[in-house]
C-alpha cells in the first residue's frame, strides 16, 4: 500500500485486538489526541445485534456497523483501533489514517480464528497497512515507541 498523504489519524490494526486497543489508548495519551474503538463505537451503534439480524436480516446489520466505522472514519487527530474483521471488509473507508500493522509472532496470538489463518490474515495486513509494526511481544510502551518512530520517518 502506497505511503499516506495528508492523514489526521492513525489507525492500529493487528491480530490480537485487546492489545491493539490499549495501544492506540496509550498512544493516543502520548501524542495527545482522541482515542476511538472501531468495535466500540459499532457496539454503540448496534446495540440490539440479535434483534437487528432477526428483524432485518445480514445485510442490513452490515450496513450499519459499515456507517458506525465510516463516522470513525471522519474523526480528526484521533488514534484508532479497530479488529480484523471490520477492517478486512472496511479498510478502504479508512482514507484519513494512517494505518499500522501491529505484528505479533503466532505464539504471542491468543484469538484462535486469527491463529488458524494467521498466514492468509498476516498478509492481507501486510499487503493493505501503510506500515508494519514488528513485535516480539505484547508490550505497550515499546509497541508506541515503534510507532513514533516510524511515523516520524514517514509523515
Amino acid at each position: 500500500m502506497k505511503e499516506p498523504k495528508n492523514c489526521t489519524n492513525i489507525l492500529l490494526v493487528g491480530l490480537e485486538n485487546e492489545f491493539c486497543k490499549d495501544v492506540a489508548e496509550e498512544l493516543s495519551a502520548k501524542l495527545q489526541m482522541h482515542f476511538a474503538s472501531c468495535e466500540e463505537l459499532i457496539a454503540y451503534h448496534v446495540q440490539e445485534r440479535e434483534l437487528i439480524l432477526q428483524k432485518a436480516g445480514l445485510n442490513y446489520l452490515k450496513k450499519r456497523e459499515k456507517t458506525a466505522l465510516a463516522e470513525c472514519a471522519s474523526y480528526i487527530d484521533t488514534v484508532l483501533s479497530i479488529g480484523f474483521d471490520f477492517f478486512k471488509n472496511n479498510f478502504k473507508l479508512f482514507t484519513q489514517s494512517a494505518i499500522c500493522y501491529l505484528r505479533l509472532e503466532i505464539e504471542k496470538i491468543n484469538d484462535t480464528k486469527s491463529k488458524i489463518a494467521y498466514e492468509e490474515r498476516d498478509q492481507f495486513l501486510q499487503k493493505n497497512c501503510h506500515f508494519k509494526i514488528e513485535l516480539t511481544r505484547k508490550d505497550k510502551q515499546i509497541a508506541c515507541k515503534k510507532i513514533i518512530e516510524v511515523l516520524g520517518e514517514k509523515l
